[in-house]
């Protein structure tokens, strides 16, 4: 196991695509982080005076809440947790994973570790910890790069505790190890890099937008569609402050296993040419 992960990882710091991944995910984070300082200060007094008008006749402030919950507060920990809750990571990542994991087939790299009779069990599981190894670079990089650039506009105060923060960058963590498990068992069952970065971004996406339309009008599907991979990423900072941050943590979990079960058995029982 040691042997596959030391190649594995070299062929990562030689991947073209990770090198740009990472370079594009800097200039995202720096992006985004200036763009929603953008907004604040062109769009600040009019969304307070909306708040104003509406609480001032009785009108429920709870749909301009929701439309203002995708833009960070003035404070550190809101665009930190913005950045992981965004989908440029969860878009980043389905680049990066596929690509990684499907040049392997057409590189011929899975057969020559296989000839030299490692377990694929062995294999998969090595392309797992280094896949994972990538998003977290990729994400790492996003994140710090979005925060060193808001530090210059917010405030470092938060109004969640540090053991709170702590926790739900823990399960951003952990959700985003479910994500390499899911583009995993998704790279494994098409192979062809393109296909399975486009289900991997389209499938999500597609669930996603269906669910919440549906869910408009069904309380239960609403309900249910905080279990989507990507909408859980979303929903975690609203999960820890109504006391059920273990959902998104069993959620994260829960995918983990199943897609890399399922991952597991597909590329055992499929041939590798």
């Amino acid at each position: 196991m040691g042997g596959l992960l030391k190649a594995d990882l070299k062929k990562l710091s030689k991947s073209k695509c990770f090198i740009v991944c990472l370079v594009i995910a800097a200039a995202l984070g720096a992006a985004m982080a200036l763009l929603y300082n953008y907004i604040w200060e062109q769009s600040g007094k009019n969304i307070a005076m909306s708040y104003a008008l509406m609480e001032y006749y009785g009108f429920s402030t709870d749909m301009l809440d929701e439309a203002l919950s995708s833009i960070p507060k003035r404070n550190l920990w809101s665009y930190i947790n913005i950045f992981f809750s965004d989908s440029s990571i969860w878009i980043l990542a389905a680049i990066c994973v596929c690509t990684y994991i499907s040049t392997e087939y057409s590189a011929g790299t899975f057969k020559n570790t296989i000839a030299r009779g490692c377990k694929r069990t062995n294999i998969y599981l090595s392309k797992v910890i280094v896949a994972v190894i990538e998003i977290m670079s990729v994400a790492l990089v996003y994140v710090g790069a979005g925060s060193i650039a808001a530090l210059f506009f917010v405030d470092i105060n938060s109004d969640f505790s540090a053991g709170n923060m702590i926790l739900m960058v823990v399960t951003y963590i952990l959700l985003m190890i479910a994500t390499v498990a899911v583009y995993m068992m998704l790279s494994v069952i098409f192979r062809k890099t393109g296909i399975a970065v486009a289900v991997s971004i389209a499938a999500p996406l597609i669930l996603a937008t269906l669910f919440n339309l549906v869910s408009m009008t069904n309380e239960t599907l609403a309900n249910l569609s905080r279990f989507l991979l990507m909408n859980t990423y979303v929903e975690v900072e609203s999960m820890f402050q109504n006391g059920e941050g273990y959902i998104a943590i069993i959620t994260a979990l829960a995918y983990m296993f199943v897609s890399t079960v399922i991952g597991c058995l597909v590329f055992n029982r499929s041939e590798v040419k």
